[in-house]
């Protein structure tokens, strides 16, 4: 008889699961635009990607596995095999009726981001859509993000690209049969107790989740003077309701290093000097009355070189200088703030904190997930920005052209902005709450007058 199999989640993990409400689904979205055909004779071009998924499936099971949730959040939920598992359910197609324009697209591509994923199965999907100009493909990619932490794991689209066009051959796939999960008096009787070998039992972990219930109780007065701590809000910080809307914007990665090398800072700092110039000129046009800083929170990767599976994100919080300033004065002001947040270890020290989740009772976690809501405290918006790799990449013999990327939004943040290098392209994307930002498009506009201003200082 086969064992029954189930993995747990991290702390870390289930978090966004329990912070996640239907109208601000948790999951990463990324659009992938391919060319036409294959360069080389016999591909498959990125047309063939079903066929592509199918073959390199089993290289990361996590995609047959569906959530499975431990009753009374005595536990975290746990990774299951789903019996019922159907690539086709999690890989569709969409025909762009004509004129299959960029506008088309980017209607298309916020309707999928809109809809949560479906929690009864495995936490992932994608969408090819056919019928742009150039017979061009476009993927639509979203991943829950308890299942990767997007600045580093592996997921189904890594093992999908090549570094040439002829490709790399793949070992076939062994047959797959789902394992068995456990029922749910087996999952309660694990949090409850667990035998020993030899037949000892443990002292029940109810007496360690007391304990952990009174240390964690002991950091609520701090927990509450975070949270009352006041926090301006700009326009957008309000309760978002379902609707997304969101435009890209590309910057040549070279110019920004040449601005880089003119000014002696990295490119992460010329990137927030550019949002923080983009931020002031569209509240200036606005009308608002413009802050003189901006608090914007940074995840950071602490992934160890070869470290895999689930999140490994911490921290940093900014706070972006969008007063009036001089272009230059401005990235130094940035430069300068985070290096001192780099010499304060803050995102190391957040990892640490964060880690006390694990120690957290899961009914907690939930809580805490609740907390999110919270409109007075945080930052105002966040900034994700991912490296990539500056080579063009494959699939199928066809080129990989663009990449946009695109983050969930939190409660009370109805905008975000995330970023990816590749092959010489800085990509921004930008996601919002049409109800709350209706002129997302006026932002990314001077985001790219800020971007060419600033690239005009090189």
């Amino acid at each position: 008889m086969t064992r029954a199999f189930f993995e747990p989640l991290a702390a870390k993990d289930a978090w966004f699961l329990y912070a996640e409400r239907p109208q601000t689904p948790l999951d990463i979205g990324t659009v992938y635009v391919f060319e036409g055909g294959s360069q080389v004779p016999g591909g498959r071009g990125a047309e063939g990607l079903e066929a592509a998924i199918a073959e390199r499936l089993h290289l990361v099971p996590r995609y047959r596995q569906k959530i499975r949730r431990v009753a009374f959040y005595l536990g975290h939920p746990v990774w299951i095999d789903d019996p019922n598992f159907d690539l086709s359910y999690h890989l569709r197609h969409e025909l762009l009726p004509a004129p299959a324009d960029g506008a088309a697209m980017r209607r298309l591509v916020v309707r999928l981001l809109e809809r949560p994923l479906d929690k009864r199965r495995p936490l992932w999907e994608m969408t090819m859509v056919h019928g742009l100009r150039g017979d061009r493909i476009v993927v639509v990619s979203r991943v829950h993000h308890a299942m990767v932490d997007g600045l580093g794991n592996l997921d189904i689209m890594t093992l999908l690209f090549d570094t040439t066009p002829e490709g790399r051959p793949v070992e076939p796939a062994p047959p797959w049969t789902p394992r068995p999960a456990p029922s749910t008096w087996a999952l309660l009787r694990r949090e409850l107790w667990n035998p020993l070998p030899g037949g000892a039992e443990r002292p029940s972990p109810l007496k360690d989740r007391a304990l952990s219930w009174l240390a964690a109780a002991r950091g609520l007065p701090s927990l509450g003077r975070q949270l009352a701590i006041p926090r301006r809000g700009l326009f957008f910080n309000r309760a978002i309701g379902p609707r997304r809307t969101g435009r890209g914007l590309r910057v040549p990665l070279d110019e920004v290093k040449a601005l880089k090398n003119r000014l002696g800072c990295t490119v992460n700092d010329a990137v927030l000097a550019i949002v923080a110039e983009g931020l002031h000129r569209w509240l200036a046009a606005r009308g608002e009355k413009v802050p003189e800083r901006v608090r914007v929170f940074i995840p950071v990767s602490v992934r160890r070189p070869g470290e895999t599976g689930g999140n490994r994100l911490s921290g940093m919080i900014v706070e972006l200088p969008t007063g009036a300033l001089p272009l230059e004065d401005r990235i130094h002001k940035v430069t300068v703030t985070l290096g001192d947040l780099k010499r304060s270890h803050q995102a190391v020290a957040a990892h640490h904190l964060s880690g006390l989740a694990d120690w957290a009772p899961p009914s907690m976690l939930v809580l805490a997930g609740r907390l999110m809501s919270n409109p007075q405290a945080g930052a105002h918006l966040n900034v994700t920005n991912v490296p990539g790799p500056q080579f063009p990449l494959y699939t199928g013999g066809a080129r990989l052209l663009e990449v946009w990327p695109f983050a969930p939004l939190y409660p009370s943040m109805g905008l975000g902005v995330a970023l990816v290098s590749y092959d010489g392209g800085l990509f921004f994307g930008l996601t919002a709450d049409p109800a709350i930002v209706p002129d997302v498009e006026d932002f990314a506009a001077h985001l790219r007058s800020a971007a060419e201003a600033s690239l005009q200082l090189a």
